[in-house]
């Protein structure tokens, strides 16, 4: 009976702490042979199921790291956060400093009634944009139209460009891509191929009655028959309503 009561006791001590155990065994595994991070490194933390940012991911910078905790601190706001390694361990880690040579993508519109040969020369002079600056930029590596609607009167063009500063900096390459975005709104202005949205129609669904009603409760007046007793009146008289008269 003895025996049969430490059982229970134990194989009940094990479903309690069976789910914690494996989680610390996955976050020293993390830190001790996986490794996706150093002290300084910024990462970002994300559900493996879900895409990631095509304009780079927001970033946190390990401070500390432990056997059971990571200490992070937001680079925009200077917020300090601390993780479980455990819970880590099936989360997509990407860190910042480990991916060199950051890729940017500047999208820009156009009418569907633009020449190409209008398109050629806004693709040669960004190119050359590009090219006059390789402090800045590695090259210009893609120029293609991603989207064309039609029905909208535009066609979508992106352009990809490898910066020379990883993810790990990203104040540089903020300040590079701000650039090739007004050069690109520049020389569409000079070529005439800036895109216009066509105004949208507008629907008034609302029925006579509902435009009175509005109007009769600014001015203040009654919309009904007034059906209480009126100064000096008798039970039964009423009062009539007022006519929106000409002031």
């Amino acid at each position: 009976a003895l025996f049969l009561s430490l059982s229970s006791i134990i194989l009940s001590f094990a479903f309690m702490i069976g789910s914690a155990s494996a989680k610390y065994f996955e976050g020293i595994l993390l830190i001790f042979a996986r490794r996706p991070y150093d002290i300084g490194d910024k990462i970002h933390v994300s559900d493996p199921s879900k895409d990631c940012s095509g304009d780079g991911s927001p970033g946190w910078f390990v401070e500390n790291v432990d056997l059971f905790t990571t200490t992070v601190r937001y680079g925009t706001t200077n917020e300090v956060a601390t993780y479980s390694n455990g819970s880590l361990a099936s989360m997509r880690i990407i860190n910042a400093k480990r991916s060199p040579l950051a890729i940017r993508y500047v999208r820009v519109k156009f009418g569907v009634d633009v020449e190409y040969a209008k398109v050629e020369v806004f693709k040669s002079a960004v190119e050359t944009f590009v090219k006059e600056r390789p402090r800045e930029w590695v090259a210009m590596t893609g120029f293609r139209a991603t989207r064309v609607e039609a029905d909208l009167g535009y066609i979508e063009y992106v352009i990809v460009c490898q910066h020379v500063e990883g993810w790990q900096n990203m104040g540089p390459i903020l300040n590079s891509a701000a650039e090739l975005h007004q050069y690109c709104l520049e020389v569409s202005k000079q070529l005439g191929m800036r895109y216009t949205a066509p105004p949208l129609p507008v629907h008034l669904d609302l029925a006579k009655k509902d435009m009175l009603a509005q109007m009769m409760a600014m001015s203040g007046n009654p919309t009904s028959e007034d059906t209480s007793v009126p100064p000096g009146g008798k039970m039964g008289d009423t009062i009539a309503p007022l006519s929106m008269g000409k002031v």
